[in-house]
């Protein structure tokens, strides 16, 4: 029976960006579908002027303007939604490369994103009392909380088992290679193809004419 291989290093953190990339890539999808869905519906639906004036009112705000609005609320979900989606898939590519300040800067934009996402919920089911606003957000606040849970994890390991130094910097001598078939470009690898025939060609020359002379010789010991 075979020997169970151990791990690649660092295959947890790893892991981790493949999540954030799928989480990330899905979240900016999906509020990109809202922001612009958004445009098909009437002006006074779209626009909703009625929430400029629900919120939190700090003690010095008029009644019908407050500090924070459930219409401003709204907007900065969307907008706050695509940036944390972009976020998510390019820390994602961080954690797959195995860059060591990526789980920080991962961890960091986990925190932030779990204290917006529970303001937003709050403010949604307190002053808005909207059921399915507050779910969406509190489902949110959810996923971020295992993102956090997932790039502490991957800080973790990270300090646990650091990746060796200049570990993304290439060799000297390293070419890139033309695709991920073929190193070389379309001209070097016909320029090699024709280089192996004219060899093989010689070859076959060469054998001609041994087996021409061979031949001669046969016949010349005939008429002898």
């Amino acid at each position: 029976m075979s020997q169970p291989t151990d791990p690649p290093p660092r295959a947890f953190t790893q892991g981790v960006g493949t999540v954030f990339q799928f989480v990330g890539v899905t979240l900016f999808l999906v509020m990109m579908f809202i922001c612009c869905s958004s445009s098909l519906l009437s002006k006074e639906t779209a626009t909703h002027t009625d929430l400029t004036r629900i919120g939190w009112h700090l003690p010095s705000d008029a009644p019908d303007h407050p500090a924070y609005s459930a219409q401003l609320a709204t907007t900065l979900t969307v907008m706050l939604g695509v940036f944390f989606g972009m976020a998510l898939a390019g820390l994602g590519l961080g954690l797959q490369a195995q860059n060591p300040r990526t789980p920080l800067l991962a961890v960091f934009l986990s925190l932030i994103a779990v204290a917006f996402w529970i303001v937003q919920t709050l403010l949604f089911a307190t002053a808005m009392r909207s059921v399915v606003l507050s779910l969406a957000c509190a489902a949110l606040l959810l996923l971020f909380i295992g993102c956090l849970v997932l790039s502490i994890g991957a800080m973790r390991e990270m300090r646990r088992d650091p990746p060796p130094h200049a570990f993304e910097t290439l060799p000297k001598d390293y070419m890139i290679p033309y695709s991920h078939m073929h190193a070389d470009p379309p001209d070097v690898r016909l320029a090699r193809e024709l280089e192996d025939r004219r060899q093989k060609l010689a070859v076959q020359q060469k054998e001609l004419e041994m087996l021409e002379e061979k031949i001669k010789r046969r016949m010349q010991q005939r008429d002898e």
